[in-house]
Parts: structure tokens; C-alpha cells; sequence
């Protein structure tokens, strides 16, 4: 039996579609010497390729199924933190991704009118340069929203040259970043390490990646004495100011067969047997203090569990995490804080902020208390709300209808405009409501990812056409221009940041990964701190830089 694979692919839209995206991210696992393709670029690649050899390209409906589900995603992501201003230096954050995304965008409307390019192509190169999948998304909506000058006829070519200048731009957009972002600390002579740790020391950041050996004595263990100093005997708990005298939790009491739970006016009497949840540091000579060690089954057998919690309580948002008493007030041992999928140190000076999510460990009762004070547990809302999904694209949909007549032009949010404010709103609220508008993190990086690169393929497939002639023609034209659509945003970002806003250079080097929205620089400045400090940064400006990055591809389609 003989098979035409290419007659196949031709005439089996679905197919041909499935095999891009199979063989995209099969091509994303691939390496530039140390740095990987990754899926959005293997999937754009492999689209590309196919639609070079003149296969046919995929039905709108896939594309826009594909930047809907990402652009709302995007948005929902980010809802939770854009409003509030968090960490210590938020508003220097904020300030140092609207200088990048403005750099970018002027930078490209001077070599648009310099070199007398179409707006799709400085667009597409500027997408492609920053890499910033919003921004093409954005530039694209605005042809097909109307928002634009280019008249109806041209909209089908207008959308080709934007994915074609992006496919251009892209692949430096990501090497080029990641090979500036390893050089700026030793051409600026900045020690990584050494700032990470002076950050550290400063903050008292207790950081897993950087104090993994020392790790093991902060975790909390359980050990259980029999109370003979006459200093606790006859004496509340409160009064007695036991927790800061011992550094320790108690978690049971035994009197004589009976088991007490303790209060703060609960009286300790001589004999009393206590199991106390603390630090390894903080049992040392405990025996001293309070009485010899016991070995009760009935006091010491205390199973301890670990939880997730989502922070969603408005009372605490805003807050320091120290002032959460983990351990004062609900013997919970903190060991990872995650906001928006990086992981941050373990500061204490630290602000809580909405959607972030705190794994801890103690009693599977105290874990239950603190949740519900904190928010909520994440297994509790692993089901996402689907009603609200639907209508939350539905209205960001509607939102997108609205427009302004400015002279002849008609302005207004767009697809992804709308989009994106309908999922910030969402988002912010549901980081309040409890369970509204939920999203998973699995269920979230799902929808993301799926629709990032069913939006990826497509464009590969209706740009494959008209690359070759691209490439050929103004190719080394729009390439160049990327090159410095990538470089300079980054360096003016660094100066900025370093002599204006005086951020440290660990923390700074990190916002500049995410004012990019790089996550994979952001993994090559973390080995080079050999930390996670610089996931601060990044956490700081990625959110704001996914906005601003969307604004400026629809500004500059408006604007020339």
C-alpha cells in the first residue's frame, strides 16, 4: 500500500495541524549549544517548514480558539498582583517594565520610519525581538478588529508579514537575550553570588537554594518533656510566655492517662508531660530547662502532614509573613512560597500577596485552622469554574466590540485588549472571592500552553508561505532591527534600574528577565546567583511586563 503523506497532510486540516504541533514540541526539547529551543519556538519552526512547502493553512478558527484561550489565561495570571503593589520595591518594578516596554516601542516606530517599513513588519520584528508572544497576538488583532489603516483587502497579507518578521526575530530574540543577560554582570563586574548573599544577609532571606545544607536543622521536630522547673509550674501558658522562652509549640499534654489539647490559659502542674513541635536548635538543652526528655507513644505520636494553601483572605494579603505567626500561633513549618509559578525565598520581611501559594507542614488540624484564615486549601479548589471561564471570555469578547472614532480611526481595547482586562478583572476578584473564577495551576498552565502554541502553529503555517522571500528580500533588514530591538530595551532596562532606581543588581538582573517575560533567562541568571533571589525580580515585573508588552503591539499597528 502506498501512502502520499503529502496529498494526506493537503487534504486533512486536523492532521497536518496535530503534526505541527507534535513535531514542534518534539523539535522544542533540541539545543543551541547550552540553550534550549523550546516549545513555542519548535512548534513556529515546524509550522514554518510545512507551510513552506505550500500545504494549506489552518482554518481561523483554530488560531483564534488558540490566542483567546492564551491572551485570558495571560490575563487571569497576571489579575491577582497587577492592582496591589507587592514586595518591598513594587513601584520600581512597575516603573522598570514600563521603561522597557516604551524603549522597545519607540526604538521600533524610529526604525519603522527610518528604514520605511510597514507597520506589520515593525510589529512582527518587535513581537519577535522581545519575544513576547502578547505582543503578536495584539498586533494582529488590531489589523483584524479594524483598528488599523490597512484596508480589507490587504488584512490577509498584513497578518502573513507580521508572523513572518516575528519567525525572523524570534530565534535571536531568545538566544540574544540570554546571551546578554549572562554577560551584563561580568561586563558591569557585578558578582552575582556575592550580591544574592548580601541581599540575603541584609533581608534575612532564608533561601532554599542557598542555604540547602543548613536546611535540615530549621525544620521542625517533635520531642516530648516532663515539666519539673518550678518557673512553669502553677503559671498559664500566656503568662508564662512559653512559646518565647522555649522557641517552642506545644502540642499535647499528658496528666497522669488523661490528654490535655493546650490553650494559653491552660496551667501547667509538676509531672506534666509536654510534646513540643520546634527546631532542632531550640531542643537543644530544653531538658535543662523544663525537665528531662520522655518517650510517651501517646504524646509523641503526632503525624505530620504537608498542605498547600492558597492566600486569598483579604486580612491577609498586604501583610509580612512574619506576621502571619506560622509557628507562633499555629505551629506551621514554612517550606515554599510560590507567586505566579516562581518560586520565592523564604523572607520573612516579606508581603503576602494574593494567589500566592504557601506549602507548610505541621498537624493536619493546625494545617485546617491555618487555611482557613489564610484562604484556602489548593486540593479544595482543584475544579476549575468553568461558568466563569466562559463568561469571562464571553465578556472580554464584548468589552472588545466598544470603540472610539478618533478622526478616521476607530480605537478601541481589541480581541486581546478586552481579553486581557476581562481576565485581569477576573483574575483580582477571585484572588478575594473564594473559588471564583478558579483556575488550577495545572488546569492554568494547560490552557496557557495549548493555546500559546495552537496560536504558534498557525502562524508558522500562514507565514511558512511567504518566509523563504522574506528571508531573501528584507530578511538581514528586519533581522538587524530585532537585534536591536533586543539589546538596547535590556541595557537602557540595566542602567535604569541600577543607577536611577538602585535596585540590587541580583534582584535587578532577575526583573530584567522578567520585564522580557523570559522565564528561561530568568533560570540562567538563578544558576549564576546560585539563588533564587533573583526570582523576586522577576516575579515583580513579569506580570506588569505581559501587559504593557500587549498595549505597545497594538499601539504600534495604530500609529503608522
Amino acid at each position: 500500500m502506498e501512502i502520499d503523506f503529502y496529498s494526506l497532510l493537503s487534504g486533512f486540516e486536523e492532521l497536518l495541524f496535530f503534526v505541527v504541533l507534535g513535531l514542534g514540541y518534539l523539535a522544542g526539547k533540541a539545543r543551541i549549544g547550552s540553550y534550549q529551543l523550546g516549545s513555542p519556538a519548535g512548534v513556529l519552526l515546524a509550522g514554518l517548514f510545512f507551510g513552506a512547502l505550500d500545504l494549506p493553512e489552518p482554518s481561523p478558527v483554530l488560531q483564534n480558539i488558540g490566542f483567546i484561550l492564551f491572551i485570558y489565561s495571560v490575563g487571569v495570571e497576571a489579575g491577582p498582583h497587577f492592582f496591589s503593589v507587592f514586595l518591598e520595591d513594587g513601584y520600581r518594578y512597575l516603573t522598570l517594565a514600563a521603561v522597557i516596554a516604551a524603549t522597545a516601542l519607540g526604538l521600533t516606530a524610529l526604525l519603522t520610519w527610518a528604514l520605511d517599513l510597514d507597520s506589520p513588519m515593525a510589529a512582527g520584528l518587535m513581537a519577535g525581538a522581545l519575544t513576547s508572544t502578547p505582543t503578536l497576538a495584539a498586533a494582529q488583532d488590531a489589523i483584524l478588529s479594524g483598528m488599523t489603516r490597512i484596508p480589507p483587502a490587504a488584512v490577509d497579507q498584513a497578518v502573513r508579514d507580521i508572523g513572518v518578521a516575528y519567525a525572523i526575530t524570534y530565534i535571536f530574540g531568545m538566544v540574544g537575550l540570554i546571551t546578554l543577560i549572562r554577560l551584563i554582570p561580568s561586563l558591569a563586574r557585578i558578582d552575582l553570588k556575592a550580591e544574592s548573599l548580601s541581599l540575603a544577609s541584609e533581608r534575612g532571606i532564608k533561601d532554599a537554594d542557598s542555604e540547602e545544607d543548613s536546611f535540615d536543622e530549621k525544620f521542625p521536630l517533635i520531642r516530648a518533656y516532663e515539666i519539673l522547673n518550678e518557673e512553669f509550674i502553677g503559671r498559664s501558658l500566656e503568662e508564662v510566655a512559653f512559646r518565647p522562652k522555649t522557641g517552642c509549640m506545644i502540642q499535647k499534654i499528658k496528666r497522669g492517662d488523661a490528654l490535655i489539647e493546650p490553650r494559653k490559659d491552660t496551667v501547667l502542674q509538676k509531672g506534666d508531660q509536654v510534646s513540643l513541635l520546634g527546631q532542632l536548635q531550640h531542643h537543644k538543652g530544653l531538658s535543662e530547662k523544663l525537665g528531662p526528655e520522655v518517650i510517651d507513644a501517646d504524646i509523641l505520636r503526632i503525624p505530620l502532614t504537608s498542605m498547600k494553601i492558597v492566600v486569598n483572605n483579604r486580612r491577609m494579603v498586604g501583610r509580612k509573613l512574619k506576621d502571619l505567626h506560622l509557628m507562633d500561633y499555629y505551629g506551621c513549618f514554612l517550606n515554599q512560597w510560590v507567586r505566579s509559578n516562581v518560586e520565592l525565598p523564604r523572607n520573612f520581611d516579606l508581603t503576602v500577596a494574593k494567589g500566592d501559594v504557601l506549602t507548610l507542614t505541621g498537624t493536619r488540624e493546625r494545617l485546617r485552622k491555618l487555611a482557613q484564615d489564610l484562604g484556602s486549601r489548593e486540593r479544595d479548589v482543584n475544579q476549575t469554574d468553568f461558568l466563569t471561564l466562559c463568561f469571562g471570555i464571553a465578556a472580554g469578547l464584548f468589552l472588545s466590540t466598544f470603540t472610539v472614532k478618533v478622526g478616521a480611526l476607530s480605537v478601541g481595547l481589541g480581541t486581546a485588549g478586552g481579553l486581557l482586562l476581562s481576565g485581569i478583572l477576573v483574575g483580582s476578584y477571585g484572588a478575594r472571592a473564594h473559588g471564583f473564577g478558579r483556575i488550577p495551576p495545572a488546569a492554568s498552565l494547560l490552557l496557557k500552553e495549548l493555546g500559546l502554541l495552537f496560536f504558534m502553529a498557525a502562524i508558522g503555517l500562514k507565514a511558512g508561505s511567504g518566509i523563504i522571500e522574506a528571508v531573501l528580500t528584507v530578511g538581514p533588514v528586519i533581522f538587524l532591527c530585532g537585534a536591536a530591538v533586543t539589546i538596547i530595551p535590556v541595557i537602557l532596562g540595566f542602567l535604569f534600574g541600577r543607577f536611577v532606581l538602585r535596585l540590587n543588581p541580583a534582584i535587578l538582573v532577575g526583573a530584567l528577565t522578567g520585564s522580557m517575560t523570559s522565564t528561561p533567562a530568568l533560570k540562567i541568571v538563578s544558576d549564576a546567583a546560585g539563588s533564587n533571589i533573583p526570582a523576586l525580580g522577576y516575579a515583580g515585573t513579569y506580570t506588569f511586563a505581559n501587559v504593557f508588552l500587549a498595549a505597545a503591539g497594538a499601539i504600534i499597528m495604530v500609529i503608522f
